[in-house]
């Protein structure tokens, strides 16, 4: 059990690997090569977008992008499916950053191949290589790690020796010279365990169960106090000791200590840190809810921990799905995942093909079709998800359901969960649904009128509504009095709520376009008038005030006044 979770939290990683040489874990790392014998896998390493496995004969495969040879192929090929990567045996351990790839040999050489735009490859050169070549001047390497473009290296004698990009002083060496071609020792650190890069920052564990710090401290991932200071050479973090496993993400950091507790500093947007604040930590606080762990990872922006009976945690951000509990929900403190590894036969299933499907598609809404899932007690409910927020709690017996209330040509992403009456809970489908374009009237619609006589003269008084739906779109009417009349028009407008419309008014006759004057009433409203003689057209119109006024679903009304006589 402890293999497949140790499998799926290095494959979870995208930029980050923790090899467990150290010789407090060196059981754990037995146990993990003797049960993968099965799978055949001994390590998985995560890039930026390519994937490492090592195997159990000690050959490495790769698959995904190739475009800088980071597959170690002789090509740049993307891969949809393993392939060997050439001229390499004897590995123990493998590491993938942003593009480029590492291999540990057992003879305790270092080979790299891939990106080397800022000589990630430690081979003297900035050439990107399409198959592994030998990191100079390194040897007796017992533990390898990738950061974003910059490496370290454990050699055994406990030192630490660094290459590639080294802007903010990652490299430890006390300097901030752009990159290092070849290894450097990172600086006043001896008795090192264990190492772990990511992102632009490198941490190292030491003996005593202190841990040190280099590089970038933009988001206070050095955790060593109110700083944002670069550190060129190692320091150490403040308030943590008895450490026996550290990994580093992207901007933030996790420990584990001898007592089981997982320690966290560093940039908590994603609230990867868990201490009741959505900030930075600048010192170590303890993750909530978490005991007895024995091994933990980062992502760019979640973290992972497994607790010593086998059990697989998860916090942080959950947009793609990262934490593997069923939802895209961001989880604040750890969250168990369930199932994992194995099949969950009580749980609903669902039928094979096109379960969830989407028809009678309008502006604002769509409907919803699934075939029913199957359980061994019965569905119970159905759970509708809009765009991973719950939407809405539906009886096991119903098979669709309209979504309303949507915006006009805009995508949303559906999904459904099956739920039997033990509150197992199906995988979630789901289904992308784009709503159609509204299509407003280009006019004004007469909504009511009313007409009269008296003392010789005709009123007419009449309500139109319209929708000013794209930029630049007009709304226009007009009126001309019959034959033989004359008379006055007087039109009045209000903007919607939120939006800034202009009226406008012309007196159109004998070749001429005479625009009236518009008011603006102290309650908002503008007016306008106009005295039509026989044969003239009065014409209104109404358009957003700029190009960002404008408004598919909010009417727009105009309230025409209209007086006629012969005398």
């Amino acid at each position: 059990m402890k293999l497949r979770f140790m499998l799926l939290v290095y494959g979870f990683l995208m930029l980050t690997l923790l090899l467990p040489f150290q010789a407090a874990a060196a059981e754990s790392v037995s146990i993990v090569e003797a049960e993968s014998s099965k799978s055949g896998v001994t390590m998985v390493a995560g890039g930026s977008a390519h994937t490492l496995t090592l195997q159990n004969d000690r050959t490495v495969w790769a698959w995904g992008s190739n475009w800088n040879g980071e597959l170690g192929d002789g090509t740049t090929n993307v891969r949809l499916t393993p392939i060997q990567v050439k001229d390499l045996e004897e590995v123990v351990a493998v590491a993938a950053g942003w593009g480029h790839s590492l291999a540990l040999k057992e003879d305790g050489t270092v080979w790299a191949w891939g990106r080397n735009d800022v000589a990630q490859l430690g081979d003297g050169t900035t050439n990107n290589r399409l198959t592994p070549v030998q990191v100079q001047g390194l040897s007796s390497v017992v533990a390898i790690s990738a950061g974003l473009n910059h490496n370290l290296a454990l050699k055994s004698d406990g030192t630490v020796w660094a290459w590639g990009l080294n802007f903010s002083g990652q490299l430890g060496d006390g300097t901030r010279l752009n990159y290092r071609s070849v290894p450097v020792q990172v600086q006043g650190l001896d008795s090192v365990t264990a190492i772990a890069a990511n992102g632009s920052h490198s941490l190292a564990v030491k003996a005593d169960g202190t841990v040190w710090a280099w590089g970038s401290n933009v988001s206070g991932e050095l955790g060593i106090g109110y700083s944002e200071e670069n550190r060129l050479t190692p320091v150490q973090v403040q308030d943590l000791s008895s450490v026996i496993a550290v990994t580093a993400g992207l901007d933030h950091n996790l420990a584990i200590k001898s007592d089981g507790t997982v320690w966290a500093w560093g940039e908590i947007y994603f609230r990867q840190l868990e201490d009741g604040t959505d900030t930075i930590s600048y010192t170590p606080v303890q993750v909530q809810g978490l005991s007895s762990v024995v091994a933990i990872a980062s992502g760019s922006n979640h973290s992972l921990a497994v607790k010593s009976d086998d059990t697989f945690w998860v916090w942080g951000d959950n947009w793609a799905g990262q934490l593997g509990d069923g939802t895209r929900t961001a989880r604040y403190t750890p969250v168990q995942v369930q199932g994992l590894g194995e099949s969950s036969p009580e749980a609903p299933e669902w039928p094979s093909g096109d379960v969830l499907t989407v028809t009678d598609v309008t502006y604002n809404s769509v409907q919803l079709n699934w075939h029913p899932a199957t359980d061994e007690t019965g569905v119970d409910k159905y759970l509708v998800y809009q765009d991973n927020t719950l939407l809405d709690t539906l009886s096991g017996d119903v098979n669709s359901y309209e979504v309303k209330g949507l915006s006009p040509k805009t995508s949303y992403l559906l999904s459904l969960v099956a739920v039997d009456a033990d509150d197992n809970q199906s995988v979630k489908k789901e289904v992308t649904a784009t709503t159609a374009a509204y299509t407003a009237p280009v006019s004004f619609q007469l909504s009511d009128s009313k007409t009269y006589s008296y003392g010789g003269s005709i009123y007419e008084y009449s309500l139109y509504y319209g929708y000013v739906s794209s930029p630049g779109q007009v709304l226009s009417g007009s009126w001309t009095p019959p034959k033989g009349y004359h008379g006055v028009v007087k039109v009045s407008m209000g903007s919607p709520e939120g939006e800034n419309y202009d009226l406008s008014l012309e007196t159109v006759g004998e070749g001429n376009r005479l625009p009236e004057d518009t008011t603006i009433l102290t309650n908002g409203t503008e007016y306008s008038a106009a005295g039509l003689p026989e044969g003239y057209t009065a014409e209104w119109r109404v358009k957003g005030h700029t190009d960002n006024d404008y408004s598919p679903d909010k009417k727009v009304f105009v309230y025409v006044s209209i007086k006629y006589d012969n005398h």
